[in-house]
This record gives structure tokens, sequence and C-alpha cells, in this order.
């Protein structure tokens, strides 16, 4: 039986709506579509992401055979699906939540082709279809969990070995030297092409979606483990070589060729359990091909027309709801002078160490002095909150990796009583340098309302700038020196003047 070429003239009219809905779709949302390619030139973890598309169109065109005899149809779930990821993108743009625009971009474009082509079409290609939500710069949230994880990992198994180690945090000594986890420790890059890799071979290779899941389950959780491994191989090395390897690049090179042969592992023992190939085979083609198209229902333009107005309203939308705000949040904000018995202004110390965040617009810097302690107030403005400077930013660190002099030792959350009774969480972190030690306190205020939760934050930004509101959103920082780890004083101490100007 010869197999069907060309393209099916059922399928010409389908496939040329599809084409102008993608890149309607790019062309509306294109400032979204270009952080993220932004971020794949960038990022060394997201470089995978100029692959996604391809890899999916490829993927589709294996099994072309498949979806040759299958009509496209127009879905108004699809349509509806469009409009939930506009609505998505809008509350996220609002609330300058870049990686939710990503998401809700990619959903649009996914819905669009469910609304073009339909269910019965859509449910033949899942897989290569889903496959596109990869082209998103997602995992930076599971850095710092992962980077407890692995020194969490490596600390133990170098006491397990027998070697003496002392941690503080993220940073931990042997008797041969020093060793902390940085970003790049976290094994992010090694999860994200795991996953990938492992996801599209398992749609290759297996036809039983139970074994599929396992597969890409396995693919998730192995790298994490062996991210584990690989850090203690590492420190184990440079313990052993007296700290003359793996403290470079070939640190680096090591890593890689481990988690070479991790997923040489893994595709390995995977493939004892490959199922037989589909058979693709499109049965009866002639009489099936002139059925599909006796049958194909009038595919008018109105489904283009219905996807583009959907698509085409939320820019707008939210450049109106945005220009209600900016005029609201630009002007700097001034602070009264905290009344309170004992403390007096006070110039500012030579700590080495200043909060300083990217996008502050207007900000305050006050210090005070009651004879024994000296407390920092800190209030960042970020006005409208341009790409790259928001309030809620996870780029908006206290001490950046690899600083020079400082290292954070500890970041968590904290409880504070607050005046009116109820107990506030703050995020507390202590900085460290070869010098001194600072105590850190940070929150967001958004209106009356107070947390460190950052989605919380976000979800209040939305609330208020929906309303009208037009209360400041502010980012307070209050720090003080400790002396010999005294944290119990120092909270005290910054708890005073947290209540008499911020509850």
């Amino acid at each position: 039986m010869t197999t069907p070429v060309g393209l099916p003239l059922h399928w010409r009219k389908p496939l040329a709506v599809t084409l102008v809905v993608t890149l309607f779709s790019l062309l509306v949302f294109a400032e979204t579509w270009a952080s993220i390619v932004a971020i794949w030139s960038r990022s060394e973890t997201f470089t995978h992401g100029f692959l996604v598309a391809p890899t999916s169109l490829w993927l589709i065109w294996l099994r072309r055979q498949q979806y040759r005899n299958l009509q496209a149809q127009f879905s108004w779930f699809g349509l509806l699906g469009a409009v939930a990821g506009g609505f998505l993108w809008l509350v996220a743009d609002l609330v300058h939540v870049l990686v939710v625009q990503q998401w809700a971009v990619v959903g649009i474009l996914v819905s669009s082709l469910w609304a073009v082509l339909g269910t019965t079409v859509i449910s033949s290609m899942l897989f290569p279809i889903l496959f596109l939500f990869l082209m998103v710069p997602f995992g930076e949230a599971f850095i710092p969990p992962l980077m407890d994880y692995t020194a969490t990992f490596v600390v133990t198994l170098l006491r397990l070995t027998g070697i003496s180690v002392y941690r503080e945090g993220l940073f931990f000594t042997l008797t041969s030297g020093n060793w902390s986890v940085v970003e790049g420790c976290s094994g992010l890059r090694y999860l994200i092409s795991s996953f990938t890799l492992g996801a599209v071979y398992a749609y290759l290779n297996y036809t039983s979606n139970k074994k599929r899941a396992v597969f890409i389950a396995v693919s998730f959780l192995a790298p994490i483990i062996a991210n584990g491994f690989r850090a203690y191989m590492i420190v184990m090395i440079g313990h052993l070589s007296s700290m003359k390897l793996a403290t470079g690049v070939d640190h680096i090179v090591y890593g890689w060729v481990f988690f070479g042969i991790v997923m040489f592992a893994l595709f390995y023992l995977g493939s004892f359990w490959h199922d037989a190939p589909l058979n693709l085979a499109v049965n009866a083609p002639e009489e099936q091909g002139a059925a599909a198209i006796a049958s194909q229902p009038s595919y008018g333009w109105f489904g283009l027309a219905a996807i583009v107005v959907c698509l085409a309203i939320w820019p707008p939308i939210s450049q109106g709801l945005s220009g209600l705000q900016n005029s609201n949040v630009v002007v700097p904000v001034r602070f009264s002078q905290p009344q309170l018995d004992n403390w007096q202004p006070a110039d500012a110390p030579d700590w080495g160490w200043e909060p300083n965040f990217k996008g502050v617009v207007a900000e305050s810097r006050t210090f005070l002095n009651d004879g024994q302690a000296l407390v920092g107030l800190y209030f960042a403005n970020f006005g409208d909150e341009s790409q790259g400077g928001e309030l809620v930013n996870s780029q908006n660190y206290l001490v950046p990796q690899k600083h020079k002099i400082w290292r954070m030792l500890r970041d968590r959350d904290h409880p504070v009583a607050w005046a009116s009774g109820e107990s506030v969480v703050v995020e507390e972190a202590v900085l460290n340098s070869s010098q001194r030690d600072l105590l850190v306190w940070r929150w967001y205020r958004i209106g009356d309302k107070t947390t460190d939760n950052a989605y919380l934050a976000k979800w209040w930004q939305l609330v208020k700038r929906l309303s009208g509101d037009s209360a400041p959103e502010l980012l307070v920082v209050l720090y003080t020196e400790t002396a010999n780890q005294d944290f119990d004083t120092a909270r005290d101490k910054l708890r005073q003047i947290a209540l008499a100007c911020c509850s």
C-alpha cells in the first residue's frame, strides 16, 4: 500500500489560518515574546528555549501521516482558552509579573491553535503542542531550595565519609579550604536539560502514557539526586588534591561530564522498556481522503476574525489601566521622624553595606541612635515598575552571589508582634563580613498592608490598582549591627523602630 504524499486539499485553508494566527499572536504580544528570547540569549540555563519550537514541529512532522485525514474544525473551547490566557496576561502585566506574562502568551498561542484546528486534531498532537510551554524560562524560584538541598546533601555525605566540616548557611569549611553553594551549584540547569530531553525521549520511545509519565518523573528526580553527588564529588576532588583541582573551570567540566554519564545511564535503562513503534500507515487513503474532503464543513474566516479580536483587545486595556496608576506612584514619599524616647537622628555609619536595588524611583535613608545601637531605615519606591525594576523581583538581592566582602549566612521568615496586636512576618537575614555582622529585616508595604510574601504582595498590588487606590507601594528595610551575634538584642532594637514608623 502506498503512502499518500503532498498536502491534502482539506488542510490548506486551516494551515493558512494557523500561520496567520501564530504570527498575529507573536505580533500582539511582541514585547513579552521578546523578553522570553532575551532570557534565552543571556542565560545558559535557558538556551534550550531556542530549540523547543523547532523540536515541536519536528515531532509533529514525524507523525504527519497520523494527522493527514483528520478534519480541522473551529473550537469554541480553544477560543475561550485564548480569552482566559489574555486575561491572565493582563493581570500579570498590571502587577509586572514577567514569568506569568510569559506563561500566558504561550498559553494564548496554544489555545489559538486549539481554536483553529479543533479538539480532535489538537488531542492527537497533544504532546508536541504542550511541549511549547518549555519555551518559558521558568524555574528560578526553585534555586534557593535546590541550593539549600545541595548544601545539606554535601555536608551530610562529608560527615558520613568521616570528614570534619563546619557549616554556616550555604557556606561550609573543611580543613583543606572553604566552599560555598552558589546559584550555579543548584543543579537547575541539569534539571531543566534532563526534564526536556526525558520528555522527548519518552514521547518517541513509549506509546503507553503510564510509561511516559514514569520516565518523565524519573528524568525530573534523577538530576536532583545526581546533582548532590556531583557537588560532593567536586568537593572531595578539591579536598583530596589540597584545593589544586575542581576549584576553577575544571569544576564546571567535571559537572557536565558527570551529567552526561547520568543521562546516558537514564536512557540506557529506559531502553529496556521500549514499546513497539506505532503503525502510522494510512489505511485506504483515497477513500478516507475523499470522505474527509466531502464532509469538511465550511471553514470560513469567522474563526480567524474571532481570534484576532480576542487577542488584540488586551494590550490597549492594559495601557489604559496602567495610565491611571503611573501619576500616583512616581512621586517621592516623605516620612515623618519616628517619635521615640532616647532615639535621635545619627550620621550614616561606615558599615560597608547599604540597601541598593535596581529600578528605585524615590528612596529615603534614615539612621537612629539610642546610645546603645544604631539602626538604619530604608524605604524604596519603584514608581511605575519598569521591566527589571519591580517592587517584587527575585533580583532584588540584599547581597549578590559571590560578593567580594559580604555573604548571607541566613535568610528566613521571622514573626514580629505588631502594635495592632497581630503578628506580622518579615524576612530576616544575617549578613556577614570579616569585620561585622548585620541583622536585616525586609518586607513590602502595600498601602496599609504589610507582608514579606511576594505572592501576597503581588495580589495586594493588583487589588489596589484595580480599585484606583493611590497609596504608596514600598520596600522597607531595617538593619543594625550585631555584637557577638547577640541577635535577640538586635531584634528588639529593630522592633522598636518598626513599631514607631511602620505599624
